[in-house]
């Protein structure tokens, strides 16, 4: 069986997404909202399934627990032709879980518990799916405790010796400081064909605050196309190519949950195409205005040639 052509490397967690939670309850009260969903989420888990919903080839290497969520999961996934090859099963840990506040304004929150993406690390990887893999892409760093330095950057290097080019995507950790973001990213940097953070992280990684001097930093470190996601800005990226800054598609916002993930989906579509990297980068925001205009992750994504369809009528 052939590998797939891109492989989706970090955290997998199950949603419970709540609709719509305008007001958090004081301690001993109790509030209602209208309706709760499953979906499967984290960040490598969305990229993957938002991969497989554009219809390209697709793998992840996650883990999860050997309980009922952990087949929620594989299920979920091969249902959304993902191969789950790649996927391990842990007898000691259970399935990473988030309860997921949505409210009418859609600027999410989220009560996250890592589970068995804390003890998810380069023994959980077999590094034999990165052979004929074209992209490998690392998600949800700063939540997996086994993804950083030195760990990382040896599986990133394993990527470039099977012949993939590696992309990167953070996610927020509100414990972390600038000392733990170079403890985490210091050693891969170099490494990274593609990084690209939002904009809270990407301020406490670079020490910079304005998009052209962090792609700047990026760069500097050695990250080959770097890039900052703006959220409903839109976003900036620095390549070979130039610095640009592109605006997001104005769409009827729902659910920002998977934005991001969504956004990389379509950049690394765009890149396995033989996009340049603007042209990748603004497939990855058509991609992201499709996932914020349903609940949840990906549940808005559709097949490729649409998304490319509503690029030609948007202009």
């Amino acid at each position: 069986m052939r590998n797939p052509e891109i492989i989706c490397v970090g955290n997998i967690v199950v949603d419970a997404v709540g609709v719509y939670v305008d007001k958090i309850p004081d301690e001993g009260a109790l509030a209602l909202f209208d309706r709760v969903e499953m979906h499967l989420g984290g960040c490598a888990g969305n990229m993957a399934l938002a991969l497989g919903k554009l219809g390209l080839p697709v793998g992840i290497a996650a883990k999860v627990g050997a309980d009922g969520l952990g087949d929620y999961c594989a299920k979920t996934l091969q249902d959304g032709s993902v191969d789950t090859r790649g996927l391990a099963r842990s007898p000691s840990d259970s399935t990473s879980f988030s309860f997921i506040m949505v409210p009418r304004s859609g600027n999410r929150r989220i009560l996250h518990t890592l589970a068995a993406n804390a003890t998810f690390g380069p023994k959980d990887i077999d590094t034999a799916l990165f052979s004929g893999a074209k992209w490998i892409s690392f998600n949800g760093l700063a939540l997996i405790p086994g993804l950083e330095g030195e760990n990382l950057a040896s599986l990133l290097k394993a990527a470039h010796a099977a012949g993939a080019r590696t992309a990167g995507d953070t996610a927020i950790n509100d414990r972390f400081t600038k000392a733990d973001w170079e403890r985490m990213l210091g050693p891969c940097f170099a490494h990274f064909d593609i990084l690209f953070p939002s904009e809270v992280e990407a301020i406490l990684i670079t020490g910079e605050t304005q998009p052209r001097k962090i792609c700047d930093a990026l760069r500097a470190r050695g990250v080959k196309i770097a890039g900052v996601k703006l959220g409903e800005r839109g976003c900036a990226i620095l390549s070979d190519d130039g610095y640009a800054e592109l605006p997001a598609y104005n769409v009827q916002c729902v659910d920002t949950l998977g934005a991001g993930d969504s956004f990389m989906a379509g950049l690394i579509a765009g890149m396995l195409r033989g996009l340049a990297p603007r042209d990748a980068v603004r497939l990855g925001n058509a991609v992201s205005a499709h996932c914020v205009q349903a609940v949840g992750a990906t549940t808005g994504i559709r097949k490729l040639d649409e998304i490319l369809a509503f690029q030609r009528m948007r202009g």
